[in-house]
């Protein structure tokens, strides 16, 4: 069972015998062969062959244990690593896209002069795919806001509270509140802004599953209001470019603040960011891995890192 179990995790992940006997460097033939003896050792169909490849309900079994003896495995040599003094190795750290460009550059210059010798492989993907990643050790560790359905087989550690703002141009707040304006400004930034008085106000949104769209749903049915919305995509940074432009008003989360202020020293229109009224939850980000998980020196060490990292995004917020 043991003996090149990876071959079979890599089955299971790929869901297709070429693709994953590309990816093992061996020949469709020796992989269709260790799967057949596999099923012969135990006596079951742990594979589905028709109408698609996919796992049987033991194949899922064993998935599960393998993923259970990777992760032992790993520890194992993590531990063994730490008793050579091995100052080699790989991490694997996995966060959304927006989070990537803006907490990332800065930590793998850190860790990269703590641990030279140590590479840090970060990837990109939907916060969903990053758990499953997580769960079936192909991921040591992820950033992410807190899933909607968080796995009792995680151990997640909030590492940011974030608020959701309201972004909005001068001269959208001119066009839209001429009466109002200037002196909504700074009424806004101490009371908050109602967002039953944007209504008419064009807007772009995240993705309907981002954690800031649901809190934002939320809100809009607690008090009774709903948003004109012209663009929905999964880059908030671009929402706010597009606020500059007077194109839409927008929203933004704690870690993107930096982001806005940077734009308001580049171009001419400011960005005003207003808390937004009556809007009391938060978003925490969380930091999550295997609860099996041991880590070595160089991977403890990366999680304090990112901790300290995030706690710097909390000076930014406005309330």
């Amino acid at each position: 069972m043991f003996t090149n179990y990876h071959y079979f995790l890599v089955l299971a992940e790929e869901g297709n015998m070429t693709r994953a006997a590309e990816r093992l460097f061996i020949s469709h033939q020796n992989l269709s062969k260790y799967l057949s003896n596999l099923e012969a050792d135990f006596g079951i169909t742990l594979f589905e062959r028709k109408p698609s490849f996919r796992l049987t309900p033991a194949g899922q079994s064993m998935y599960e244990a393998l993923c259970q003896v990777k992760s032992l495995e790993r520890n194992l040599r993590d531990e063994y690593a730490d008793l050579r003094e091995d100052r080699g190795g790989e991490i694997t750290l996995g966060t959304t896209e927006g989070r990537f460009r803006i907490l990332m550059p800065n930590l793998i210059s850190d860790f990269k002069n703590a641990f030279p010798d140590v590479h840090l492989r970060i990837v990109s993907a939907a916060s969903p795919e990053l758990q499953e990643m997580v769960l079936n050790n192909r991921l040591d560790m992820m950033v992410v806001g807190m899933p909607n359905t968080p796995s009792r087989f995680l151990t997640s550690t909030v590492i940011l509270q974030e608020k959701l703002y309201l972004v909005v141009s001068d001269n959208m707040l001119h066009q839209y509140f001429p009466e109002l304006y200037p002196a909504c400004k700074q009424m806004w930034l101490t009371e908050g802004a109602d967002l039953r008085n944007f209504q008419q106000m064009p807007f772009a949104l995240n993705l309907p599953y981002f954690n800031s769209s649901m809190l934002l749903k939320r809100h809009l049915e607690k008090i009774g209001a709903s948003l004109d919305c012209v663009h929905v995509s999964s880059h908030p940074d671009l929402h706010h470019m597009m606020s500059t432009r007077d194109y839409t008003a927008s929203f933004c989360l704690t870690m993107y603040l930096p982001g806005v202020l940077k734009l308001n020293q580049e171009l001419n229109n400011k960005l005003n960011i207003f808390p937004i009224k009556d809007f009391h939850e938060t978003n925490p980000v969380v930091v999550s891995y295997l609860q099996s998980r041991v880590f070595r020196r160089s991977t403890q060490m990366l999680l304090q890192m990112i901790r300290q990292n995030c706690k710097v995004f909390s000076q930014y917020d406005l309330i």
